[in-house]
């Protein structure tokens, strides 16, 4: 078992816990660290609080008495709270295993074997910085909650020994962790990229969470309708088009701001780094992290080009290994190289394959195109119908009459071009070591993934793909997300690719058949 909740193998102290002359504690400054912290937070929550109830009402002083008082017993409390973790927790690195007890009221021990760890990250907030500290991660990569026990998290110790335990925990038979000055980069940062950053669909959505919040903060101050008035007020000044036009153009604006900002501090400083067997990303402007992992566990790459960025020449690299997490989470883990522009992604995944990453692929049948048509088909018909219910149910004003009309026409105009640049992005390629396969539109991917790698298939055909003669090939792997589909390809085709690209492993399952349209293949059992 890779970790495990247990009893310690080593002698336990007098108290029945463990030797205190084996074992290390965090830092000590941690209470500090918490309390400096949350003051700031909670202090900083009160000033935003505070002044507008006690401008619109009488109960300023009240809020103001609640607000210090909290601030101070949720700081305080914590504090001591962090010290009585700081004192029950121990760890110690042996030749096989890296260890910890911990717990206040209940105790928990954990024990993880070196040779499961596959993550190994460093981060460290601004605070954290300032006191010359880290947080470390270290889990076994597999799936599951860090309760569960898969993972030790040392919150916070030095930044020295932070670098000297991701060091040894990294030096194993078959992984040995370079020297940093070894260490040869592969891409690092360039301003200019911050230009993708807010080429993003969660620019739009920064932009409608500002608009949320003007109507929470008018709340706040006890005119919840004074946005409306704005609005209306604007409208009577300029027109009805244009004041709507000029609200959109400012609240893009205001979640491009905010994007380029969460970019910046996410992603300045970047520097992929090679050593003897491990990568190591490293970023960051006010919280610093550095994430690593071994070579010997990628089984490929995925270039990601979303729409904005595409349109812009720029795409993204994220790696595909084993005990990679694909959840929210962790999805940023998994990004080698940030949006930039394409030839950057693409040499680094040149240098990590060991081969160029196929561009020109083997396009899909037509009837993969229809079928996305007729998809886009059903979105116009929806967009319609719920036009007309609305106008006959609600009976709007013309002007907003007029606002459904553009939009439904928009977004007819958008389904078909989605689904006539979706069918244009579909293809795939198999070369001597990687299957590789390109789908979507929005979200673009081209997954080259190592036909070692591949542990499965999963053939599926739905009764629609069924009566145009295609289906899906769904690669299973034990990297990332765990499965990589080649999506509506000619039923032939794709057979023949999963019976290639892993001779053998779908052989048993198949016979041969006649000619067909796409000529002659094999046919699933």
């Amino acid at each position: 078992m890779s970790a495990t909740e247990e009893e310690s193998p080593t002698p336990p102290g007098a108290d029945g816990g463990p030797n205190p002359e084996d074992w290390h504690t965090l830092d000590p400054r941690t209470a500090l660290v918490t309390a400096i912290l949350l003051f700031a937070i909670f202090a900083g929550s009160s000033v935003l609080i505070v002044p507008p109830i006690w401008l619109q009402s009488d109960a300023g002083p009240a809020a103001l008495a609640w607000c210090v008082a909290g601030t101070v017993l949720i700081t305080v409390g914590s504090a001591v709270a962090d010290h009585l973790r700081w004192r029950t927790t121990r760890y110690r690195l042996t030749d096989t295993r890296l260890e910890m007890h911990g717990g206040i009221l209940f105790k928990r021990r954990r024990s993880l074997a070196r040779e499961r760890i596959r993550n190994v990250d460093l981060t460290a907030n601004i605070l954290l910085r300032a006191f010359g500290l880290v947080r470390l991660s270290v889990g076994t990569g597999e799936k599951v909650s860090e309760s569960e026990g898969q993972s030790i998290v040392l919150d916070p110790i030095s930044r020295a020994e932070g670098e000297c335990l991701r060091t040894d925990l990294l030096r194993r038979a078959g992984a040995v962790a370079a020297d940093p000055a070894a260490e040869t980069a592969l891409a690092v940062w360039s301003p200019r990229w911050v230009r993708y950053v807010p080429m993003s669909v969660f620019t739009l959505l920064i932009a409608a969470g500002a608009a949320g919040a003007v109507f929470q903060v008018a709340e706040w101050f006890g005119v919840p309708e004074l946005p409306v008035e704005w609005a209306r007020s604007l409208a009577d000044r300029f027109g009805a088009w244009p004041a709507l036009l000029g609200a959109i153009v400012v609240f893009v604006v205001a979640g491009a701001i905010g994007m380029t900002a969460l970019g910046l501090e996410s992603w300045w400083n970047y520097r992929l780094e090679r050593g003897a067997g491990v990568l190591r990303v490293r970023r960051g402007l006010l919280t610093s992290r550095s994430t690593s992992f071994e070579e010997s566990r990628v089984r490929g790459v995925e270039l990601v080009e979303p729409l904005g960025i595409r349109l812009a020449g720029a795409a993204r690299l994220d790696v595909l290994a084993t005990g990679m997490r694909a959840d929210a989470e962790k999805q940023e883990a998994a990004t080698l190289v940030p949006g930039s522009p394409r030839e950057v992604p693409l040499a680094v995944a040149e240098r990590i394959l060991g081969a160029s990453l196929p561009t020109d692929l083997r396009p899909h049948p037509r009837a993969a195109r229809d079928r996305r048509l007729f998809r886009a088909a059903l979105v116009i018909v929806g967009l319609g119908a719920v036009v007309g219910v609305l106008v006959v149910a609600v009976r709007p004003t013309a002007f907003w009459t007029s606002v459904l009309i553009v939009a439904a026409v928009v977004g007819s105009v958008i389904a078909v071009a989605v689904a006539v640049d979706g069918a244009r992005s579909l293809g795939h390629a198999l070369t001597p070591d990687h299957l590789v396969a390109r789908r979507g539109s929005v979200r673009r991917s081209t997954a080259a993934l190592s036909r070692p790698g591949i542990i499965g298939w999963r053939i599926r055909q739905s009764v629609f793909q069924r009566r145009v003669g295609v289906l899906t090939v769904t690669a299973t792997t034990a990297a990332s997300r765990g499965r990589y589909s080649v999506v509506d390809v000619g039923s032939a085709t794709g057979l023949d690719l999963a019976d290639e690209a892993v001779p053998g492993l779908l052989r048993p399952f198949l016979e041969p058949v006649g000619a067909d349209a796409e000529g002659v293949g094999a046919r699933g059992d």
